[in-house]
């Protein structure tokens, strides 16, 4: 090795540096690279490397990946190393061993450009740690800031250099011409964070190394969008391995329960741990962080105000250069102990004293929260545990995070488990496709992604015969060269090319070129064999044959809507119709306002459906699927991967063979849709607001009239008046009150304003509401089980229900109560429906109950329990008599059963139901009103949110009107109850209890 005197030669070339830095530093040219190059020849010491020279996953990642090389150097190796386990030190041990000819190294940040570079021209530990022979000279080390001028500049650069570190965006400065020429100069591509690899930029540059040797480095293989890193698993090591090895310390996690100032109760917290580290010698720092810059700034003010001894220090994009290098230098010399920050000291960061971290905004994925945590969770003979302050979130982030943020959550095992759990199902998927056999040399390195589309075959054969294709499908017409073959899963998939001449005249050298997917799945356990063209056009009857044998059977004719029989409100959306009798009009399609048609009267037996797309609920979820007589099944739905089309074939596949489905009773089943251009005559029970402004953060939307402003969880919308004919609808809040008139005509559904026009306030616009409305319209909910949905389509199932049992009907004991009064109020009326309603709530065993009364509410009541893994709950709507007595007034139940029909929605989106319930309590007692925790605490709604996304739900909806005599209900109310519950059962898979009077 070269002594410790060293010197520095550097050279300039479009702004871009190179650099060598040693005691033999001599003119940089291609001649002195060749010398460093060959200087790595038998210079890695193995014998030391294995006993201590590198950590484990040092070790174990070099190996996999040289082991890698030997079989395949066409597709990308994947290596996961967790944040803090020296994936740095492992590329440069893999450049010396490797002998890599000449390397890039792509990475996302310039600060993480620098500090790469600087250790590949130190060549890391390796020197420190005896790992490399005397005559292995250190090399000659790129850095690409700027654009390169010309391609022989670009050439140059990269000739007189064994290492090269660079951004997308640095190497996106230069034109396509001259970047494709200076990644043409390097033998092999190493990606650092290669999480960020599906994004175009980065893509085009692995793209551009096809059939070269490259490595994907990362901590975390698996994004929030699900796209997938491409190439293949060659070596993973866990958090859990590390935190074993004492590479990650342990972690502390302090719940913060939301308030009216969340940020103040964390930076509190926060900031008293790291004044309690200090006193027990621990060098820590903190950090906090905020989701946007305006944020950073309130943050760092309020941190300014609680420690001002601690020097606060800002950092983000609106902070000059000059203002950040001299907090990252406050941080460093310890002149200040707190950073507040926007995501601006993430990747590639390294700081083993930054070991508080203080989430005012919770990442919203679990792979940018391990990349975080990681990153405080280094250790150093100077630091002790690392500590995580964070308020609990029911909002919409990964469904894994909940774990993450409850209250009693043990940070050091759900890391471990969450980050394993999510590898190991990339493993599986990779797996999967690492089973094809064949190279994809002139294919992207991504597995197919065929369309939710299949035929399916039937197939009594005991072996599949993959050869037997080569015969329709010779080599020649194969752009993948042969065919890619999962022998244990029984997938096979290529790309056909085919060309012939334009029939142009004077353009005979022009070619039609056309691309074919074709995708084979034989379920040799169901004896079912699954084809998928991207032409979607035949059936593939020779195919089939080829592979399972003649005796080969296509399920066609109407066993093929066996698929929809799961599907709930079936509602057709394209129907296809077969006239057997009429030659000149034999098929026509059906779709929209016409898809009705498609279901031929019982006189028109000529006429049968040939294909019908549909959606519905499945599971008190909404889906779809499509299927044509001649045998064709499809579905909207997006598979990420192959294998998820795998896994949907085999759903198809069990509907298709379960003989107890009444095809018959399917097709019978579905809800022609409508479209009206009067308003129905029936009375509207209900109205739902547009989905587009349900699903937004409900911190996020404003309505207001005027100067009065209200949360949109505060708001309701009633029928006004309930009676046959166009409603009139009230948009209520508990200060003001705005009506529409709704109503249909030539061109759909029309929503007029009767009095001034609320503005909804979003975070990037603020619109009069009936301007959201004429472009959404309301979902509007009728008696007789119908719905008008926008723009203008009645739904009416064509049934005739039962009425509701009447021995049903639970009569409840109104001793002591007003039956004409409903709700409790600020004053808590004992003598109200809503009381007793209560009193039987609270006689049983639930976690927690709400009196969640008053404008937008979930119900007048709701009870929750989670019980082992179900989450029961117990949606309560009262309404008070409209007369002294009980009977059975109809007008009684209308409202009622409007609500319950509503309230049905948050069965399938229990954690938004909870949400919703802890964004209005907070709003209860933030405005001074009493709380509406009749038992538990918020608490236990946080504690019941993080139980959700891995619960059953069970839901019931219960109905109470003691205008209601069991003994006297008319057949109008029982068929209207009737319809209530059949709707709850269909969409929100739930039961319908009612309390009435005896």
């Amino acid at each position: 090795m070269e002594s410790d005197a060293l010197t520095s030669t550097e050279q300039v070339i479009d702004r871009n540096r190179i650099t060598y830095r040693g005691d033999d530093a001599g003119a940089l040219s291609r001649r002195f690279r060749e010398t460093i190059r060959r200087s790595y020849r038998r210079a890695f010491r193995w014998d030391e490397a294995l006993s201590g020279g590198l950590r484990r996953p040092q070790y174990g990642a070099l190996l996999a990946v040289l082991s890698y090389w030997t079989r395949n150097r066409s597709e990308p190796a994947t290596v996961v190393m967790p944040t803090g386990t020296g994936k740095t030190d492992t590329m440069i041990a893999l450049f010396v061993a490797g002998q890599i000819p000449r390397l890039i190294v792509v990475v996302p940040t310039d600060p993480l450009r620098d500090q790469i570079a600087d250790k590949f021209m130190s060549l890391g530990v390796l020197p420190g740690k005896r790992l490399l022979r005397r005559a292995a000279r250190k090399p000659v080390v790129g850095r690409v800031m700027h654009a390169f001028t010309s391609v022989d500049n670009a050439k140059e650069f990269a000739e007189l250099c064994n290492v090269v570190v660079t951004t997308p965006s640095a190497l996106e400065a230069s034109s396509e011409e001259i970047r494709l020429a200076f990644l043409a100069e390097y033998s092999n591509l190493f990606v650092d964070e290669a999480h960020h690899i599906p994004a175009t930029t980065w893509n085009r540059i692995r793209e551009s190394f096809a059939g070269k040797p490259v490595v994907q480095f990362t901590a975390t293989p698996f994004r929030r969008d699900s796209q997938r890193l491409g190439g293949r698993f060659v070596y993973s090591f866990s958090l859990k391995q590390a935190q074993e090895l004492g590479i990650y310390s342990t972690i502390d996690y302090v719940s913060i329960t939301p308030t009216t100032d969340t940020d103040r109760v964390v930076a509190e917290a926060a900031v008293a741990r790291l004044r309690n580290d200090l006193d027990d010698g621990f060098d820590h720092l903190l950090m906090g962080r905020a989701s946007g810059i305006a944020a950073a700034n309130r943050l760092h003010a309020l941190y300014a105000e609680l420690a001002p001894d601690l020097n606060p220090q800002l950092l983000h994009s609106k902070v000059g250069a000059p203002a950040r290098r001299q907090a990252r230098a406050a941080l460093d010399s310890r002149a200040g102990r707190i950073i507040v920050c926007v995501d601006m000291l993430g990747e590639g960061y390294d700081l083993p004293e930054l070991k508080i971290a203080a989430l005012h905004d919770v990442h919203r994925s679990l792979g940018v929260t391990l990349q975080f945590i990681g990153r405080f969770a280094r250790t150093s003979d100077t630091v002790g545990p690392a500590c995580v302050v964070a308020p609990r979130r029911p909002g919409r982030i990964d469904e894994t995070l909940q774990q993450l943020y409850r209250e009693d959550s043990d940070w050091n095992q759900l890391i471990r488990d969450l980050s394993e759990e999510r590898i190991v199902e990339q493993e599986a998927i990779d797996e999967f496709e690492g089973g094809f056999t064949g190279d994809l040399v002139s294919l992207p390195v991504r597995a197919p992604l065929p369309k939710m589309s299949t035929v399916v075959y039937r197939t009594a054969c005991d072996e599949w015969r993959p050869e037997k294709l080569a015969e329709r499908f010779p080599a020649e017409r194969l752009l993948t060269g042969r065919f890619l073959i999962n022998p244990e899963w029984h997938v096979l998939w290529f790309v056909t090319e085919d060309r012939r001449p334009m029939m142009w005249e004077g353009l005979a050298a022009v070619e039609d070129v056309s691309h074919e997917l074709y995708v084979f799945y034989w379920d040799s356990e169901q004896g079912l064999l699954y084809i998928n063209c991207s032409a979607n056009e035949g059936h593939y009857q020779p195919e089939a044959a080829a592979l399972c044998g003649r005796d080969a059977q296509l399920i066609r004719g109407t066993t093929v809507f066996r698929t929809m029989a799961p599907l709930e409100r079936r509602v057709p959306t394209n129907v296809g119709l077969l006239d057997s009798r009429n030659r000149w009009r034999r098929f026509t399609s059906y779709a929209g306002a016409d898809v009705t048609e498609g279901f031929p009267t019982v006189e028109a037996q000529t006429k049968s459906q040939t294909n019908i797309f549909a959606t519905g609920y499945e599971g008190g979820r909404r889906t779809s699927v499509g299927a044509s007589r001649k045998g064709r099944i499809w579905s909207y739905r997006s598979a990420p991967t192959l294998k998820h089309w795998v896994d949907w074939c085999d759903e198809i596949g069990a509907r298709l063979t379960d003989e107890s489905i009444d095809i018959d009773a399917v097709l019978a089943g579905f809800i022609r849709p409508e479209v009206v251009e009067t308003w129905p005559d029936l009375v509207a029970l209900g109205v739902e607001w547009p989905v587009e402004l349900l699903e937004a953060d409900p911190d996020s939307v404003m309505i207001e009239l005027g100067d009065d402003a209200v949360p949109l969880v505060l708001a309701e919308l009633a029928i006004v008046d309930p009676a046959p004919g166009p409603p009139i609808v009230a948009v209520r809040t508990p200060s003001w009150e705005a009506r529409y008139r709704v109503d249909v005509d030539d061109n759909g559904m029309t929503v007029t304003p009767i009095d001034a026009d609320p503005v909804v306030r979003r975070p990037r616009s603020a619109p009069g509401l009936s301007s959201l409305l004429a472009r959404y319209g309301f979902r509007v909910l009728l008696e007789d089980d119908a719905v008008v949905e926008p723009p203008g389509v009645l739904l009416r199932p064509q049934r005739d229900l039962p009425p509701f049992d009447a021995g049903r009907l639970v009569p409840v004991d109104w001793t002591g109560i007003d039956i004409r009064r409903e709700s409790r109020g600020q004053e808590r009326d004992p003598a109200c429906v809503q009381a007793r309603a209560l009193e039987w709530l609270l006689g049983e065993e639930w976690d927690v109950v709400v009196d969640d009364d008053g404008a937008g509410e979930v119900a007048d009541i709701v009870a929750l329990r989670h019980d082992g893994d179900t989450l029961f709950a117990r949606l309560v709507h009262c309404k008070y008599s409209s007369g002294d007595a009980p009977g059975s007034r109809v007008a009684d139940f209308y409202e009622l059963c409007g609500q319950a029909q509503k309230s049905v929605r948050h069965r399938s989106d229990p954690y938004a139901m909870i949400e919703r319930l802890i964004h209005r309590e907070r709003l209860r007692v933030g405005g001074g009103r009493l709380s509406g925790l009749e038992r538990g605490t918020v608490d236990d709604l946080y504690r019941l949110g993080d139980q959700v996304s891995r619960s059953a739900i069970t839901l019931e909806i219960v109905l109470i009107q003691p205008g209601l005599s069991q003994t006297k209900a008319s057949e109008a109310v029982l068929h209207l109850l009737a319809c209530t519950e059949v709707y709850i059962a269909e969409v929100g898979s739930g039961s319908l209890l009612v309390h009435c009077s005896a």
